[in-house]
């Protein structure tokens, strides 16, 4: 054989090898973090029914609701999965089992907050949580305001060992601005529910002018930050222009008047916001600078950096369907779930499912 003939037949064999390999291993590849950094996402549990708070005991064990009513221990490093609990709860639309947090000095206290839907409205209960049982049932504010939609839901303790609560406008955009309802709402409040001293209104309420609180956090600095569902057509056919808020105590965040970068004195401009997007935000974290966001219908995990006025990097985008939540779960990982047995999700046949997110 001619062997400028072989020579090419040659090079085109290696070219499509090549080739194949590299269409191989793209189509293997998740959407990058940075080129800096490796970012890995691993199933912790999965057949689960609308996950949705989520927090870490002092074992390292994650401790979760399922909206549906379900309360559940999982062994992160075991895989064994509890269920402790199950509340009757109202589960329809936006209600639920929904938030849940951890005592800071749980190894004292054994104390657990829920928030939850019931038939007279939210509330927050105290819960003791011992042997894999929950006893001690305490009430510390029920009523809060709730509708088919719009009930908010997240729990978080602040660096100050205080109880937030992000609340929602129950369809009735009014009390957002009502100080003396809790709908629309960043409540502040102590173990037993009671109002710090330092709280701006002389009550629970820490901020206001809020749609729907999905998401709380604080940096390394102690600065707040909520995520919060913008209009969908009830008021002026207002649409999307979901938020990212850094919050001060006693502000006012403009629902239902303003949205975006619309200004009205005395109102708080969002930080971020998805503009004519639909984020539909759950919930929030930080690690080293970059504030990170769950979204339902926006299906993706968002890195804000905050450091660049807040500059965006979807991560994920339509991998895992509706995500809710997302939380610090160690030195450089954290969890986050999925949403799709939601009502308004894709579900695949294993879903809802608990994900580890490891950043190196």
């Amino acid at each position: 054989m001619n062997y400028t003939y072989t020579y090419v037949i040659y090079r085109f064999v290696i070219i499509l090898f090549l080739c194949a390999c590299a269409n191989a291993n793209s189509s293997q590849k998740n959407e990058p973090l940075k080129a800096e950094n490796t970012i890995q996402v691993e199933i912790l549990a999965q057949n689960l029914d609308v996950p949705w708070g989520l927090d870490v005991l002092p074992d390292s064990k994650l401790i979760f609701t399922e909206r549906s009513g379900a309360i559940f221990v999982l062994d992160v490093t075991s895989g064994e999965l509890k269920k402790i609990a199950e509340r009757n709860i109202r589960n329809r639309a936006e209600g639920g089992l929904l938030g849940l947090a951890v005592d800071p000095e749980f190894a004292t206290t054994n104390y657990i907050f829920i928030y939850e839907t019931i038939e007279t409205g939210n509330r927050i209960v105290r819960l003791k949580y011992f042997n894999d049982t929950l006893s001690d049932e305490t009430i510390l504010i029920d009523k809060i305001p709730h509708a088919w939609f719009h009930d908010g839901g997240i729990l978080r303790f602040g660096p100050d060992g205080f109880l937030y609560a992000g609340t929602g406008d129950a369809r009735e955009p009014a009390l957002a601005q009502d100080l003396k309802s809790y709908a629309g709402k960043i409540l502040r409040m102590d173990k037993e529910g009671k109002a710090p001293a330092d709280n701006p209104f002389g009550n629970l309420i820490y901020s206001y002018g809020h749609r729907n609180v999905q998401g709380l956090c604080w940096d390394e600095n102690g600065t707040l930050y909520a995520s919060e569902h913008g209009p969908s057509g009830e008021i002026n056919g207002w649409c999307c222009h979901d938020e990212l808020n850094k919050i001060i105590k006693g502000g006012n965040y403009g629902w239902p008047y303003v949205i975006g970068d619309e200004t009205k004195q005395g109102t708080i401009l969002p930080v971020a916001h998805s503009g004519n997007d639909t984020w539909a935000p759950g919930g929030i974290a930080i690690r080293s600078g970059k504030l990170y966001m769950a979204c339902l219908r926006g299906e993706r995990l968002i890195q804000f950096d905050i450091e660049k006025n807040y500059a965006q990097q979807n991560l994920y985008h339509e991998k895992y369907g509706r995500l809710r939540n997302i939380l610090p779960l160690n030195a450089n990982s954290f969890v986050f779930c999925s949403s799709n047995k939601d009502g308004r999700g894709n579900a695949d046949k294993t879903d809802d499912k608990l994900y580890k997110l490891t950043i190196n």
